[in-house]
Protein backbone atom coordinates (compact mmCIF):
# COMPACT_ATOMS: atom_id res chain seq x y z
CA UNK A 1 0.00 0.00 0.00
CA UNK A 2 1.24 3.70 -0.77
CA UNK A 3 1.39 6.28 1.58
CA UNK A 4 -0.03 9.19 0.77
CA UNK A 5 3.48 10.80 0.96
CA UNK A 6 4.60 8.91 -1.98
CA UNK A 7 1.80 9.94 -3.98
CA UNK A 8 1.78 13.36 -3.51
CA UNK A 9 5.79 13.24 -4.62
CA UNK A 10 4.45 11.72 -7.49
CA UNK A 11 2.38 14.34 -9.11
CA UNK A 12 3.60 16.90 -11.34
CA UNK A 13 4.38 20.08 -9.60
CA UNK A 14 4.18 18.44 -6.01
CA UNK A 15 6.35 20.06 -3.44
CA UNK A 16 6.38 23.79 -5.28
CA UNK A 17 5.10 26.78 -3.50
CA UNK A 18 1.99 27.65 -5.23
CA UNK A 19 1.77 31.16 -6.93
CA UNK A 20 -1.86 31.76 -7.78
CA UNK A 21 -3.14 35.19 -6.59
CA UNK A 22 -3.03 38.80 -6.76
CA UNK A 23 0.12 40.81 -7.39
CA UNK A 24 0.30 44.37 -5.50
CA UNK A 25 0.53 45.67 -8.87
CA UNK A 26 -3.07 44.12 -10.06
CA UNK A 27 -4.49 45.26 -6.84
CA UNK A 28 -3.39 48.63 -7.21
CA UNK A 29 -4.47 49.27 -10.43
CA UNK A 30 -8.00 47.74 -9.71
CA UNK A 31 -8.32 50.33 -6.79
CA UNK A 32 -7.40 53.24 -9.17
CA UNK A 33 -10.12 52.47 -11.59
CA UNK A 34 -12.60 51.91 -9.01
CA UNK A 35 -11.58 55.11 -7.19
CA UNK A 36 -12.13 56.94 -10.77
CA UNK A 37 -15.51 55.51 -10.76
CA UNK A 38 -16.49 56.39 -7.33
CA UNK A 39 -15.39 60.09 -7.64
CA UNK A 40 -18.03 61.46 -9.90
CA UNK A 41 -20.78 59.25 -8.11
CA UNK A 42 -19.69 61.33 -4.65
CA UNK A 43 -20.05 64.59 -6.69
CA UNK A 44 -23.18 63.75 -7.74
CA UNK A 45 -24.34 62.47 -4.37
CA UNK A 46 -22.70 66.01 -2.73
CA UNK A 47 -24.48 68.00 -5.26
CA UNK A 48 -28.14 65.89 -4.78
CA UNK A 49 -28.04 67.14 -1.33
CA UNK A 50 -27.82 70.35 -2.04
CA UNK A 51 -30.06 70.79 -4.30
CA UNK A 52 -32.70 68.45 -2.23
CA UNK A 53 -31.92 71.36 1.03
CA UNK A 54 -32.66 74.02 -1.88
CA UNK A 55 -35.66 72.66 -3.33
CA UNK A 56 -37.01 72.00 1.03
CA UNK A 57 -36.22 76.08 1.30
CA UNK A 58 -38.08 77.23 -1.66
CA UNK A 59 -41.04 74.53 -0.68
CA UNK A 60 -41.48 76.20 2.54
CA UNK A 61 -41.24 79.66 1.33
CA UNK A 62 -44.38 78.87 -1.01
CA UNK A 63 -45.92 77.34 1.86
CA UNK A 64 -45.31 80.32 3.90
CA UNK A 65 -46.45 83.35 1.56
CA UNK A 66 -50.25 80.93 0.59
CA UNK A 67 -50.92 80.57 4.18
CA UNK A 68 -50.22 84.55 4.41
CA UNK A 69 -52.34 85.04 1.71
CA UNK A 70 -54.73 82.60 2.52
CA UNK A 71 -54.99 84.15 6.02
CA UNK A 72 -55.77 88.07 4.81
CA UNK A 73 -58.07 87.32 2.17
CA UNK A 74 -59.66 85.27 5.22
CA UNK A 75 -59.98 88.62 7.16
CA UNK A 76 -62.37 90.05 4.36
CA UNK A 77 -62.00 92.97 2.43
CA UNK A 78 -62.57 95.89 4.42
CA UNK A 79 -60.06 94.28 7.24
CA UNK A 80 -57.38 93.23 4.42
CA UNK A 81 -54.03 95.11 5.60
CA UNK A 82 -50.39 95.51 5.55
CA UNK A 83 -48.34 93.02 7.71
CA UNK A 84 -45.22 91.75 8.56
CA UNK A 85 -43.13 88.74 10.68
CA UNK A 86 -40.56 86.34 10.78
CA UNK A 87 -41.20 82.49 10.41
CA UNK A 88 -37.89 80.98 11.35
CA UNK A 89 -35.81 81.49 8.94
CA UNK A 90 -37.65 83.43 6.65
CA UNK A 91 -38.81 86.71 6.81
CA UNK A 92 -42.22 87.89 5.27
CA UNK A 93 -44.77 90.94 4.86
CA UNK A 94 -47.86 91.59 3.02
CA UNK A 95 -49.23 94.44 0.86
CA UNK A 96 -52.20 95.68 -0.06
CA UNK A 97 -52.92 97.33 -2.87
CA UNK A 98 -56.07 98.79 -4.85
CA UNK A 99 -56.77 97.68 -7.92
CA UNK A 100 -60.38 99.47 -9.09
CA UNK A 101 -63.16 99.95 -6.82
CA UNK A 102 -64.08 96.63 -5.05
CA UNK A 103 -60.85 95.08 -5.71
CA UNK A 104 -57.48 94.72 -4.20
CA UNK A 105 -54.84 93.01 -5.34
CA UNK A 106 -52.72 91.23 -2.48
CA UNK A 107 -48.74 90.40 -2.44
CA UNK A 108 -46.78 88.29 -0.03
CA UNK A 109 -43.03 88.46 -0.24
CA UNK A 110 -40.59 85.88 1.65
CA UNK A 111 -37.28 86.19 2.27
CA UNK A 112 -35.16 83.60 2.71
CA UNK A 113 -31.82 82.31 2.55
CA UNK A 114 -30.63 79.96 -0.70
CA UNK A 115 -27.10 78.77 0.01
CA UNK A 116 -25.58 81.89 1.01
CA UNK A 117 -27.44 84.47 -0.51
CA UNK A 118 -30.62 85.30 0.18
CA UNK A 119 -33.74 84.73 -2.65
CA UNK A 120 -36.96 86.34 -2.84
CA UNK A 121 -40.45 84.80 -3.88
CA UNK A 122 -43.23 86.94 -4.80
CA UNK A 123 -47.13 85.58 -4.47
CA UNK A 124 -50.33 87.83 -5.57
CA UNK A 125 -53.92 87.25 -5.25
CA UNK A 126 -57.12 89.42 -5.76
CA UNK A 127 -59.52 90.00 -3.13
CA UNK A 128 -63.18 91.86 -4.33
CA UNK A 129 -65.57 93.49 -2.01
CA UNK A 130 -68.18 90.45 -2.94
Amino acid sequence: MMRAIDRDRRRPGAGRISREGFTLVEVLVVLVILAIGIMPLAVVQTRARQEVAEADRFTQAVTLAQRQLEWCKGMGFAAAAADSGVDGSLRWWTDVEDVDVGLRRLWVTVVFQQGATPDTLRMASLLSIR
